[in-house]
């Protein structure tokens, strides 16, 4: 009986591994890079033809490699980057398994040609299928020099799955892109069939090679990040709120100088960016993150592609943070002001302005709200009337008028401004409500009879799961039986809360699920669309929204204003140059 199980021939071996490693003529441009990399290169040139399929061709002035070791270079598991098992867990170079130069030579015919540093002659070796064909002496330059050629000629089934050459090409130029991104220090150079596409000098700066990789343009609508904690740096740009975009890109990270994708990071740096995201817009960014490499694990993909952190809860929040402060809105710290207070007139039912005081934002006495004359049903509410930040000086915001009793129109300094109101007061709520909300300062109202609110078996579960943070928000919750609560206390509805709360499981991060409540409070205390608004009334939400930065979008990513400045207005009137 044929036994059913073998061992496989080395030369079917190979082909499995080079599979994992040896997707395209980009996986090959990369690899050859690291090795470049990590031999100490300060020059890399990267030569293909015909996208890749028929030659690439990588040459570094690096250190080389002496004519015994060149042909180990090649052997599956031969390498300089790490000796035992304990060096698995502190790896700072680019490669260290040994099996990218196996597997490229398994799928293509190479020529080697290296000369150790200080060494009169050099190693040419020769190989195809992964054998060694012919090695000899030869002269040479200092550094090393790898021409791959025909990649896959003995893997058709590999080679029919290649997209067009302009698709391969695109991801060979991401290949040097990436790796020109990481190192600033290293001058590459990429020809495509004898012609130059990409030069990419030395460098000091990140913010220098982001230039040279993604132009001016993206440059100038990012801000510099720069953070540093005890085991952790963050470097980097990213674009401001309002220079996001619909595409994605660019979206690079780098984790201790490797291209890698990583969920979490960019979970985190989206959850920065939070409610200053306009809905459907993207940031783009550049961000190289440098960690202890104890506390990363870059073993857990073929091609490397994927790291793992040992603590990634800590390492979402700080760059959360991080990326928060970088791109909120500036904004004043809460304290005591003197500010407008609202009181229905006797001959409208529109407010009018009256000069009072209060203090924000502890505040909780039963004051009318701002912007509606109305008495708020529970104190949380009766928070959000309360101004808490100081006026702007009225001649910079000048209320022009009203729109379909939904837009305000206004000049504020030399820009006219066209603000929907119900988004730009619901930003002004949700900033204080978020001040309030760290703090510790949401404001509950008892009620005089506790009351019990009926909940389904779903939402009596999601309640009780989340007693504490009901807690956070201002409600006095308690169990009552199997399917009901008592209320003793609360900010504002508790069931459109619950009903926010449907989404929760899908959302990792409890600062979301903060945001989600605290946005949904704003939204329903907020001014409508449709109601008409006095001079006073425009004046001091215009002058609410400028204080809390301009945010660009409301908690829910809708935008908030139109604007226009004098230059933009003389292009549209053909009064450039006029005086």
């Amino acid at each position: 009986m044929t036994p059913r199980i073998a061992v496989l021939p080395g030369d079917v071996i190979n082909k499995i591994a080079a599979g994992e490693v040896v997707e395209r003529p980009a996986s090959v441009v990369k690899e050859l890079v690291e090795n470049a990399i990590d031999a100490g290169a300060t020059r890399v040139s990267v030569d293909v033809e015909q996208a890749g399929r028929r030659a690439i061709r990588v040459t570094d002035d690096g250190q080389g490699m002496t004519p015994e070791e060149a042909p180990l270079a090649f052997q599956r598991h031969a390498t300089s980057k790490i000796r035992t098992e304990a060096d698995l867990s502190t790896i700072q170079s680019m490669g260290f398994r040994g099996e990218a130069l196996p597997s490229i030579a398994a799928v293509s015919k190479v020529r080697l040609v290296t000369v150790a540093a200080g060494a009169s002659v050099g190693t040419e070796i020769h190989l195809e299928g992964g054998t060694v064909h012919k090695q000899r002496e030869t002269a040479a330059a200092p550094g090393t020099t790898i021409e791959v050629r025909d990649v896959f000629y003995n893997t058709p089934a590999r080679k029919k799955f290649l997209k067009s050459p302009a698709t391969e090409f695109g991801h060979v130029c991401q290949a040097v892109q990436r790796q020109a991104l990481a190192f600033p220090q290293i001058h590459f150079r990429l020809t495509h069939n004898g012609h130059a596409v990409a030069d990419y000098p030395v460098v000091p700066a990140l913010r220098d090679r982001v230039q040279q990789v993604y132009g001016t343009e993206l440059v100038d609508a990012c801000v510099d990040l720069q953070e540093e904690t005890g085991r952790l740096r963050l470097e980097g740009l990213c674009t401001r709120p309002l220079e996001t975009a619909l595409t994605r890109t660019p979206q690079d990270v780098f984790v201790n100088r490797r291209w890698v994708k990583n969920a979490m990071i960019v979970h985190a740096l989206y959850e920065g960016y939070g409610t200053s995201l306009a809905r459907g817009h993207q940031p783009r960014f550049v961000l190289s993150l440098w960690a202890d490499p104890r506390q990363v694990d870059v073993n857990v993909h073929p091609t490397k592609r994927e790291v793992r952190f040992s603590d990634q809860e800590q390492v979402h929040e700080w760059v959360r943070s991080r990326i928060q402060a970088l791109v909120k809105p500036a904004s004043v710290s809460s304290r005591t002001i003197v500010v407008s207070a609202w009181s229905p007139p006797q001959s409208s039912d529109r407010p009018v302005a009256t000069e009072g005081s209060c203090e924000a934002p502890g505040y909780a006495g039963p004051a009318p709200d701002t912007l509606t004359g109305r008495q708020p049903r529970v104190a949380g509410v009766a928070e959000l009337g309360q101004a808490y930040l100081p006026a702007v000086d009225q001649e910079e915001v000048r209320p022009l008028g009203q729109i379909a009793t939904r837009y305000l129109v206004a000049q504020v300094g030399e820009e006219v401004q066209i603000v929907d109101q119900h988004t730009a007061h619901e930003r002004v709520l949700f900033e204080r409500l978020q001040r309030q909300f760290d703090a510790g300062q949401i404001v509950s109202q008892r009620a005089l009879l506790p009351q019990v609110v009926e909940l389904s078996a779903a939402e009596a579960v999601s309640v009780r799961a989340h007693l504490e943070e009901l807690g956070r928000l201002g409600f006095e919750v308690e169990e009552f039986g199997q399917g009901s609560v008592v209320v003793r206390a609360m900010p504002a509805l508790l069931r459109a809360l619950v009903e926010e709360w449907d989404a929760w499981p899908s959302t990792p991060s409890m600062q979301e699920r903060y945001n989600t409540v605290l946005a949904s409070v704003a939204c329903h205390s907020a001014v409508r669309a449709g109601r008409a608004l006095e001079v006073p009334e425009m004046r001091r939400l215009l002058e609410d929204w400028r204080a809390a930065g301009s945010p660009s979008t409301c908690p829910h990513g809708r935008r908030i204003a139109m604007r226009l400045t004098i230059e933009e207005l003389d292009r549209i009137f053909g009064r450039l140059g006029w005086t």
